[in-house]
């Protein structure tokens, strides 16, 4: 995968409030799943917040790359948990290209 040059911070940071926005909705969902001793009002029901959380978790993992892929990094910089060859990001390759597509202008 090739470094991207930003060429607008708008986008950059219309980016990072996607993630700041999901990251905030998982707080939220977290309490959801419980099914006794919530705070404050119910507004899910747990099985749906739990499936909507995992959902998001998946969603922010592929950003969290994309946003490293723009800032430059590998994958093994982003994770450091695994080697660049086998990493598992791998095989979100064409999900992290889309994202960086949507949010970066190429001129």
């Amino acid at each position: 995968m090739e470094t991207i040059e930003i060429k607008s911070k708008y986008n950059v940071s219309v980016f990072k409030e996607e993630i700041k926005k999901l990251a905030e909705e998982q707080k939220f969902l977290k309490d959801q799943r419980k099914t006794v001793h919530i705070k404050g009002e119910r507004k899910y029901e747990p099985w749906w917040a739990t499936m909507k959380h995992a959902e998001n978790t998946n969603k922010l993992r592929i950003m969290y790359a994309a946003y490293g892929i723009m800032r430059g990094k590998c994958f093994s910089q982003i994770e450091n948990s695994h080697g660049e060859e086998d990493h598992p990001l791998n095989k979100f390759h064409d999900n992290i290209d889309k994202i960086i597509n949507q949010y970066v202008n190429r001129e």
